[in-house]
This record gives structure tokens, sequence and C-alpha cells, in this order.
């Protein structure tokens, strides 16, 4: 199994000096649904907005779109880097 299955990212971003900044995918989902909480904590929703934000990209988990996203992104490689 290819290493992006392993690892799915959300986000990817090349640096200036060629190195990558990998949004780890679960990572980002478990802060996305911590701030949307706090904000609708104000309001008595914030486990609806919790749990919103835990699914709102959960699609990305799907290999096709770890593929999309990495090609859109100069074909970046986990193999290649790190």
């Amino acid at each position: 199994m290819p290493l992006h299955f392993i690892h799915p990212v959300a986000h990817l971003r090349e640096n200036p000096d060629g190195t990558w900044d990998k949004h780890d995918l679960n990572e980002h989902l478990i802060r996305v649904a911590e701030k949307a909480a706090s904000f609708a904590d104000e309001f008595g929703n914030g486990d609806w907005v919790k749990a919103a934000g835990l699914l709102h990209d959960l699609g990305k988990y799907n290999p096709a779109w770890q593929e999309y996203i990495r090609k859109n992104n100069g074909d970046y490689s986990e193999e290649e880097n790190g």
C-alpha cells in the first residue's frame, strides 16, 4: 500500500526552500471541530458543531482524493518527502 494511504493529509504546502508542510488530516479535523465548537458553545450548540467539524473533510480519506491532493501539489510523494 502506498505511503500516502497511510498518512492522509488535509493540505500540502511547499516552502520556499523546497521542503513541505503537511497538514495531517486527522489533526485538521480535530482542530477544526474544537475551534468551531468553542464558537458555538455560546449558543449551546457546541456538541453539534463539533460533530460537523469532525465530518467536514471526511471525504479526503478517500485514496482517490489523497492522490488528487498530491498531484495538485507538484506530485508530492511521502516516499520522497519523508
